[in-house]
């Protein structure tokens, strides 16, 4: 470890003799060197590795479907659960009814019949402001709907987190037996391309015959209607929706919509039925003029359910055992994990003030040689392992104590720059005095434990944030939102646990700046 004196402590000492050359210096000259105040710059070595995240809590609106490869990473297959709601006491329209008497008409419906069903996936189309797919636009793909069964009923309140997480044991959810609905699609449909939508969508034909049971409950139990609680608890569970044929896509699903399609009678202002007055392709003259009409009846919303799944293919694993580089890969691969040197940290700089740490993780420059390729995560955080579940779970903010985050290249090219994590050290090798002195006796186990419980982790994250404008002209920016980020992306880092000679071969620096009183 080298030290050395920086221009701050100069600068210290010019303010402190620098007021004039009488009696006010005279303190300084005399003063004993053990109370003389100066500030140094050090650095220590961290050891970085590749950790599998497993799964991650997946806090969002929007649902991925789909499989993509790269020679890099394999592949990940992301498929999910959606739930249903339903608007508040909602009422199919009635079956027409004449009335001699009065000579006027009820109702609409032909019959209390549903004569189509089909389910829209509905996305956003890529543009230069919004992504809705990732990929080959033109990958033939075929997603396959399933619905969900007792099985998730009993458990999906259970535990009103399990189902966020993104390895949820989807196979007990469903009968694979029991396809409800199929079909092919590109996430570019030209025959969408000149509509003014700025939403593309697949329409999934289902049974109309599981429309009209739906129809018959609603007449039956109005009650299974009140909510989107009773709607799922009585009516309809939801749906689990996978993508099993196609490889080079994904699909950011905003919505997902139940359409269902009637009979209807044309009415007068009295509410009777029509008849065509001319013969055309519907009927012929003197016939009811009857036509059929598709409602969008049920949707998911962020008040119901949706669970997203990623599944990743064994070649992750050949990321974990290279020790040359470390990783980051998104959504829910891989971490890079670093194990920060708080002993050697304390020994050496134990009776002196932190005054900065500044921690940088360099990204080596992708040079894939395929058309499309994942980008690098645009922000990271780091948090320490143990903190990680409750920030994501309790929907916690960045609060530059125990949890950071930053941009990719906002101050330097291929970077990712800590500034300033002095904090963090301070607070964790505090919590570890505390915790050896409550322990008594620091055994090998608590230490190897603690270790592993305070490595920092870097993650990919999207941060939401608000900015404000005073009427002077100032703005602020507040972060309201921190969550996984859950698209494809990945970095390949400096660092990773290869050793030489007993030294680590790739060490990231820990630049420290501290203050210290009396003689370096």
């Amino acid at each position: 470890m080298r030290l050395k004196t920086t221009g701050l402590a100069f600068l210290t000492l010019l303010i402190l003799i620098g007021c004039d050359d009488t009696t006010d210096t005279i303190g300084w000259e005399i003063m004993p060197i053990e109370d003389t105040l100066a500030t140094y710059s050090t650095s220590f070595d961290v050891m970085s590795e590749t950790v599998k995240a497993d799964s991650v809590y997946a806090r969002t609106q929007t649902a991925y479907l789909g499989r993509y490869s790269d020679p890099e990473f394999g592949y990940y297959d992301a498929s999910f659960i959606s739930e249903m709601t339903t608007a508040e006491n909602y009422k199919f329209p009635e079956v027409y009814k004449y009335d001699p008497a009065t000579q006027t008409g009820t109702g609409m419906m032909v019959s209390d019949e549903c004569t189509e069903m089909f389910l829209r996936i509905a996305y956003s189309k890529n543009t230069n402001s919004t992504q809705g797919f990732f990929g080959d636009s033109l990958t033939a793909c075929r997603v396959s709907v399933y619905e969900l069964n007792g099985q998730w009923l009993a458990e999906r309140k259970s535990n009103s987190r399990f189902y966020r997480y993104t390895n949820i044991d989807v196979s007990k959810y469903y009968d694979k037996e029991d396809l409800v609905g199929s079909t092919a699609y590109t996430a570019h449909d030209y025959s969408q391309s000149s509509s003014s939508s700025s939403e593309n969508y697949i329409d999934i034909p289902m049974s109309p015959e599981r429309g009209t049971q739906i129809l018959k409950l609603n007449r039956e139990h109005p009650e299974y209607f009140a909510n989107s609680e009773t709607f799922t608890t009585h009516v309809l569970p939801g749906f689990y929706l996978e993508s099993d044929y196609g490889d080079g896509t994904i699909i950011y699903v905003n919505r997902v919509i139940l359409y269902m399609g009637f009979e209807f009678y044309a009415t007068d202002s009295l509410g009777v039925a029509m008849k065509k007055s001319v013969t055309d392709e519907y009927g012929e003259a003197g016939t009811d003029s009857i036509y059929h009409a598709k409602e969008f009846i049920f949707a998911s919303t962020p008040e119901v359910i949706q669970a997203n799944r990623f599944v990743h293919s064994e070649k992750l694993e050949e990321k974990i055992e290279d020790l040359d580089n470390t990783y980051i890969k998104s959504p829910a691969g891989v971490f890079t994990a670093l194990t920060l040197p708080y002993d050697e940290i304390y020994q050496k700089l134990g009776n002196d003030t932190l005054n900065s740490v500044k921690l940088t993780l360099t990204n080596y420059p992708d040079q894939s040689i395929y058309e499309i390729g994942m980008e690098n995560p645009s922000e990271v955080m780091i948090i320490r392992k143990k903190d990680m579940k409750e920030f994501f779970e309790t929907n916690s903010l960045p609060d530059n104590v125990t949890t950071f985050y930053v941009k990719h290249n906002a101050t330097e090219s291929n970077k990712y720059v800590f500034n300033n994590i002095s904090n963090l050290v301070k607070v964790t090798i505090n919590e570890k005095l505390e915790e050896k002195a409550k322990a008594g006796t620091w055994t090998a186990a608590r230490e190897a434990k603690w270790v592993e419980d305070n490595k920092l982790l870097v993650v990919p994250v999207v941060v939401d944030t608000y900015t404000q404008t005073s009427t002077y002209g100032t703005s602020t920016t507040t972060v309201v939102g921190t969550a996984h980020d859950l698209k494809p992306c990945y970095a390949r880092l400096v660092g990773g646990k290869a050793m030489v000679n007993g030294k680590l071969k790739n060490p990231l620096k820990l630049e420290v700046t501290y203050t210290r009183f009396g003689a370096q």
